[in-house]
């Protein structure tokens, strides 16, 4: 005679603390492997290069200008979004940010935001402002994740005259 397994009875309370536990033990796995699958495969937080530099001859005041760069995302994972800052405010009225031909977000809190970047992707960005002050400026612009830096940047003097 063959014995036959049984479920154990249990109350309902019971099954639902066991289903809850199954429940997190299957993520906990999850997640352990999946943050492994990134770590082996070279996901991860993205590193970027601005490259590029600042134009050489002075600009004028109130007269329209464009800064062009090229956006690296060298490797680790994409840049969710793409986003680039930097010191142009109070000296340059930003007008607008384009990141592949198509406008990004606008200037606030010193930095402009694009679409996705994915990994060992490279798209041109070109930053179109308005002097509003005579001077020697120094300015730096990196690359960001929101407001997090992810790499190395571009640094230049600009200068502006009346």
């Amino acid at each position: 005679m063959q014995k036959r397994f049984h479920w154990p009875r249990l109350t309902t309370g019971q099954w639902i603390t066991a289903a809850v536990i199954a429940f997190i033990v299957v993520a906990v796995f999850s997640d352990v492997g999946n943050s492994l699958r990134q770590i082996s495969s070279g996901e991860g937080p993205p590193h970027a290069q601005l490259n590029g530099s600042f134009p050489s001859a002075p600009l004028t005041v109130g007269r329209r200008a464009g800064f062009a760069f090229a956006l690296d995302d060298t490797s680790g994972g994409a840049m969710d979004p793409a986003c680039v800052g930097g010191n142009l405010s109070p000296e340059f009225e930003v007008l607008k940010v384009t990141m592949l031909g198509t406008p990004a977000g606008s200037w606030r809190h010193n930095r402009a935001c694009g679409d996705i970047l994915e990994t060992n992707s490279t798209v041109p960005v070109v930053i179109t402002v308005v002097p509003l002050h005579p001077g020697t400026f120094s300015l730096h612009l990196l690359p960001q994740e929101h407001a997090r830096r992810v790499g190395s940047g571009t640094k230049g003097e600009v200068t502006v005259r009346p």
